[in-house]
């Protein structure tokens, strides 16, 4: 748990209203403090961390935590940040994104304790008179303050269904008479909208808490999974180790302070002493790999993924193959990667191809359609971290 004091300065960007939010946490009532997610792919990522443990920084202080799934906005789609429109998903596509949701948000949060909803629960009963009472409550002129949406209606890109996102996102906090919202800086209009929708709806307006927008490994853009750049929950403990590694070094200090659970003075420290060369570079983002993979595997798997890391790269030697079982013939490059069911769409395998992470039996393949005979025996390296042994025919 962190110390009280940093409930609202660790990780935190801004409040609205502060002064409303410290009354209510100080006259020691039970808040109902809401994060909304949308499952608009399977995995969460280490983008997610940070608006997750602030949740579960409030449900340690004993407040009512819940995490919504937005089974249904997902559908809408969250244009925040958006210079084009999403793909839509189907109904399908969202149910299989949102299978395993609360097991990966319960490595942040208690789950025993938490209220997961899904907002489908509500919106699909709403009915078109419960919609157009919604769209009362917003103007036009609201919704435009948003520069995105600006932008893109002068190229006819905006639908109006997208217009209508932050109005279902504040209903979100209606039904559940939210407190306080958690959401990343780029959720501000949203939340900011749940506000001007509680109070038309005759409630008390939810307190709000910004959190900053974590760079990926690329260390320019938001982590994302359209950017490619991010680390996953579900990661394994040696590719979640050696892709922390790979961040660049100007991104280490935000990284522990909203990736990790280390005390605000110990990271202090930490950077004191780089600063002075008492430390080095690669001593620090090793302490901070070890830290993240012990929030998502624990003390063991984080030191064994050290040892590995240590390993290939300080030792040069090559990864431990894992034995698995695949197609078996000749192939395209990108077919063999895909089959492997380690990447979870069809293009991170074709990126990790042109930016030279494929070497089959030690030759680095560059070009996705080049055919390879795949045989029972092959070794495939796949990254820095990973490799993998052909040992059986896949069926």
């Amino acid at each position: 748990m962190i110390r009280s004091n940093e409930l609202l300065t660790r990780g935190v960007v801004e409040i609205i209203e502060e002064a409303s939010l410290k009354s209510r946490l100080n006259s020691g009532q039970k808040l109902t403090v809401k994060l909304g997610i949308d499952p608009t792919n399977s995995q969460l990522h280490l983008g997610h961390y940070l608006v997750l443990q602030k949740l579960r920084d409030f449900q340690d202080r004993g407040h009512q935590a819940v995490l919504v799934i937005g089974d249904f906005t997902a559908m809408v789609g969250d244009p925040s940040g958006k210079s084009s429109k999403r793909v839509a998903l189907t109904k399908k596509e969202i149910q299989e994104n949102m299978r395993h949701y609360a097991d990966q948000a319960g490595k942040i949060i208690d789950l025993k304790k938490a209220k997961i909803v899904y907002n489908s629960s509500w919106f699909n009963n709403l009915g078109i008179d419960g919609i157009a009472e919604l769209a009362s409550k917003v103007t036009f002129a609201q919704i435009m303050e948003r520069k995105e949406f600006r932008q893109r209606l002068k190229r006819d890109d905006l639908s109006m269904l997208e217009f209508l996102y932050p109005l279902l996102q504040g209903y979100d906090s209606v039904m559940l008479k939210a407190d306080v919202e958690l959401g990343g800086l780029d959720q501000k209009l949203n939340l900011l909208i749940g506000r001007q929708i509680q109070k038309r709806y005759g409630q008390q307006e939810q307190d709000i808490v910004l959190t900053p927008l974590l760079v990926g490994l690329d260390g320019r853009e938001k982590m994302s999974k359209t950017a490619g750049n991010y680390i996953a929950f579900s990661d394994s403990p040696n590719d979640m180790f050696g892709k922390v590694m790979s961040i660049p070094d100007s991104l280490m200090k935000d990284y522990f302070i909203n990736c990790t659970r280390i005390p605000m003075e110990s990271i202090e420290t930490i950077f004191a002493d780089l600063s002075r060369k008492r430390i080095t570079p690669m001593q620090v983002k090793k302490k901070l790999s070890y830290e993240i993979v012990l929030i998502y595997h624990g003390k063991d798997a984080a030191k064994k993924a050290q040892t590995e890391f240590e390993r290939v790269f300080q030792k040069r030697g090559l990864p431990e193959p894992e034995k698995i079982s695949s197609k078996i013939g000749e192939m395209s490059a990108l077919d063999f990667v895909v089959n492997l069911d380690m990447f979870a769409s069809r293009s991170e395998a074709r990126r990790l191809i042109e930016q030279g992470g494929l070497k089959i039996n030690r030759e680095k393949i560059t070009q996705p359609d080049k055919k390879i005979k795949v045989r029972v025996g092959t070794i495939a390296q796949i990254g820095k971290l990973k490799a993998v042994k052909i040992t059986a025919k896949k069926e």
